[in-house]
């Protein structure tokens, strides 16, 4: 058990910092009660907080309830703040027009994001482990996948980190019943009417006889895949920024055919990925015979051919263009949404901060009058009124309906038209850093300009400095 507790203990110090305020998703089971009773054997130690948010599906009955009440009951035992919310998935699920589980993902996750915001929070930890990640591998495998879904789930994706995803289910069923804790058995795991546990009652035992060690191979596996996909995305993404433009309409992209045409296939498909990403804020549902469906339709070019993809995402070949867009708004203002709060993190002030996406690492520092100006700064500089940013700054990207008031100016403008009088480009905006207060007020257009609202005057008594240092 002592190798247990070690191995959780290096995870924790990887994904956690002293100071963090963490929301541990609680569901009651086995694995999200492990991840709770190790986060809170440490927090002291290690100088972080914990609070527990559970979501009520309302899908089994009494069972949900129960499990709800559980989680409620074991919160008040360990004294950590507890959020327990209901929403009905059934009735959500015609809305988002996906599958239950997933409807049950998506809604689960923004109830994470909205209670980790209401805490000033820093982390949402989930407790994903090498079982999950296996079923995760083959799943993907199954529904048709690429480089990304053979890699995996990450260990840290924007502000959802995953502390248990170098342990086995057992191990936690071990380190519970060592401590003489209960967990709760979601009755649901053992029906074999959703495909991942046809995976894991069937497949895996299946695949074991030919390979004693399965577990092993597909974790190794997934870890290298990882590494390579992690490269490779990064050159997809410079060449989406030169090629892809966006009309007027802002669910709207485009390419030139004779552009895509002149990629290896190998980008080819990561663009197609890319863009659909781009456009939805997902991937789910987009499976790799979609992706070459969108291949087939640049390789024959008819102008007037229309492609229609899950997600309510249509392709059209128009002359010289392959244009990708949404045909209506249902159900995938919240999918976008999500895309936005999952890249939200809050800037440590004073000290150092990197983006995952958009590769731009920022230093911040508290300076207070007279402050020596250099005598050039560049874009990538920042000098603000502490007093009236306050210490919660966080970095974000673009949301439609963003203002602010640029430096010089007296009235507030939209982001939107900002980004457009400045001759950025379209496959660009979406990249920029945007760097806010608590209250979501914009101060700063990373590379561009402050807020007039948060400049320094001859008032000033504290200044914020921050400096980006990247793309």
């Amino acid at each position: 058990m002592s190798y247990l507790i070690e191995k959780i203990s290096t995870s924790i110090q990887k994904l956690v910092v002293p100071g963090d305020r963490v929301l541990v998703a609680v569901s009651g089971g086995v694995d999200s009660l492990a991840l709770l009773y190790l986060l809170e054997q440490f927090s002291k130690a290690m100088g972080y907080e914990l609070f527990v948010a559970h979501l009520n599906h309302l899908a089994r009955g009494e069972e949900s309830d129960e499990d709800a009440m559980f989680v409620e009951k074991v919160a008040k035992e360990l004294s950590l703040p507890v959020f327990v919310d209901r929403i009905d998935i059934g009735a959500e699920k015609p809305h988002l027009k996906t599958s239950f589980q997933e409807s049950a993902r998506i809604l689960r996750y923004q109830f994470l994001e909205k209670t980790l915001k209401s805490i000033s929070g820093d982390k949402i930890a989930v407790g994903h482990t090498a079982d999950d990640q296996i079923e995760t591998v083959l799943m993907n495998l199954l529904r048709g996948t690429g480089l990304k879904g053979l890699s995996g789930m990450p260990e840290k994706r924007g502000q959802v980190i995953r502390p248990l995803l170098g342990c086995r289910r057992n191990e936690l069923e071990l380190f519970l019943k060592s401590q003489n804790l209960s967990y709760r058995m979601d009755s649901s795991n053992n029906e074999n009417k959703y495909l991942r546990n046809k995976i894991r009652h069937d497949l895996i035992p299946f695949l074991s006889t030919f390979n004693h060690d399965l577990s092993r191979s597909l974790l190794s596996l997934a870890e290298i895949v990882r590494d390579e996909d992690e490269w490779i995305s990064g050159e997809t993404r410079e060449i989406f920024a030169q090629l892809v433009r966006t009309s007027n309409e802002e669910r709207k992209l485009s390419i030139k055919i004779s552009d895509f045409q002149k990629q290896h296939r190998a980008i080819k498909r990561r663009l197609v990925r890319e863009i659909l990403y781009q456009l939805r804020g997902s991937l789910r549902e987009v499976t790799a015979l979609h992706v070459q469906q969108v291949l087939d339709l640049f390789a024959r070019a008819r102008v007037g051919s229309l492609l229609k993809l899950p997600g309510n995402v249509r392709v059209f070949c128009d002359y010289g263009t392959i244009n990708f867009f949404l045909d209506d708004d249902s159900g995938e203002n919240r999918v976008c949404t999500s895309k936005w709060d999952q890249k939200l993190v809050r800037l440590k002030v004073p000290g150092v901060t990197s983006l995952s996406e958009g590769g731009v690492k920022f230093h911040t520092g508290i300076l207070e009058p007279p402050v020596a100006f250099p005598e050039f700064t560049d874009e990538k500089m920042a000098y603000l009124d502490f007093e009236k940013t306050g210490d919660f700054i966080q970095a974000r990207f673009f949301q439609p309906g963003d203002h602010f008031i640029p430096l010089g100016m007296r009235g507030n403008k939209k982001l939107k038209s900002y980004f457009s009088d400045q001759k950025i480009p379209r496959a660009k905006r979406s990249y920029i850093p945007i760097l806010t207060n608590g209250e979501d007020d914009i101060i700063w257009v990373y590379g561009e300009r402050i807020s007039d609202r948060f400049r320094i005057t001859k008032n000033t008594k504290k200044v914020l400095f921050i400096e980006g240092k990247g793309p």
